[in-house]
């Protein structure tokens, strides 16, 4: 969804940071409330990156269940 609002690379950046910030980097589930702090961080983008991280929110109240992230998961040197 964030790539619609800016490049595919900016938005992966802008999820990493989240993630990082959010202390959710080698997660591979992410519960309801640990979403809303990912969002809360992407929010922190400001922007459209901002008016998006609320989409997904407003989404997620609707459609609250666990998110699996295992396949986006980082291998190698920078998993960490």
């Amino acid at each position: 969804m964030l790539a619609q609002v800016t490049s595919p690379d900016l938005a992966q950046e802008a999820i990493r940071r989240a993630m990082r910030s959010s202390r959710l980097t080698n997660a591979t589930r992410v519960s309801d409330s640990d979403m809303q702090e990912l969002l809360t961080a992407l929010a922190a983008e400001g922007g459209p990156i901002q008016g998006r991280a609320v989409q997904i929110a407003i989404y997620g109240v609707e459609k609250s269940d666990d998110l699996d992230f295992s396949f986006d998961r980082p291998s190698g040197k920078n998993a960490a």
